[in-house]
């Protein structure tokens, strides 16, 4: 079925003001399908807890990248001091807790996966409700942090989506277009690409999160 024409606008004004998926806007990274790319979006998954504020944890974020802590190595043997100051200097509301997750979550992925978080994506065997298990087990990824990771990680991993979280949802529905992850996927992103379903997903959840609905009703007029 072919899009209406205000569906089509709807698209456009979401992509033209979010053209880049959620991490790269917000936390200042491209996802990569690589170790390091996707324990990056690990990292961000640990900082974006459900007791954490959207805009600490992606600052922190910010503040992991430049100070080096966003590889496994260096996180897993880093004093868990320094990690707490530069997340409160981000302004994180809990650097401690942030700081002691972060370094438990490097470690498990250094001694259980052999450093290699793409690991978890092999041993889930393509079931996504066996994925959601595995990154439960990681020290301060609750059900919050688990979405950011999924909202991305689908782009590369087929059983993480379709994945459509809540904040995303809650716009799709404001702005008229399918709240179902399937739906959306085959009838709006248009030939099941999950890169085009992961950078319209983090699109609509930026601007549920960031209250920018205006702005898109205004650019499709």
């Amino acid at each position: 079925m072919p899009m209406d024409p205000r569906t089509k606008q709807t698209v456009r004004a979401l992509l033209d003001r979010y053209p880049s998926g959620y991490a790269t806007e917000e936390a200042g990274f491209t996802v990569t399908d690589s170790a390091t790319g996707i324990f990056r979006l690990l990292c961000l998954g640990v900082l974006a807890d459900d007791s954490t504020p959207s805009e600490g944890a992606m600052a922190g974020m910010r503040a992991m990248l430049r100070r080096g802590f966003d590889a496994v190595a260096p996180l897993a043997e880093a004093d868990g001091r320094e990690v707490a100051d530069a997340l409160a200097r981000a302004g994180h509301p809990d650097p401690e807790d942030g700081a002691r997750n972060l370094c438990a979550a490097a470690r498990l992925v250094r001694d259980r996966w052999n450093g290699d978080v793409n690991a978890i994506h092999r041993a889930d065997g393509g079931d996504g409700g066996r994925l959601d298990a595995l990154l439960a087990d990681i020290p301060g990824m609750d059900e919050a942090g688990r979405a950011v990771f999924l909202r991305e990680a689908q782009i590369f991993w087929p059983e993480a989506g379709p994945f459509l979280d809540a904040h995303a949802a809650r716009a799709a529905r404001r702005l008229g277009l399918p709240d179902r992850a399937d739906t959306l996927l085959t009838d709006v992103a248009r030939g099941e690409r999950e890169e085009e379903l992961s950078w319209l997903v983090g699109a609509l959840a930026l601007v549920d999160a960031h209250d920018e609905y205006g702005e898109i009703e205004a650019a499709v007029g």
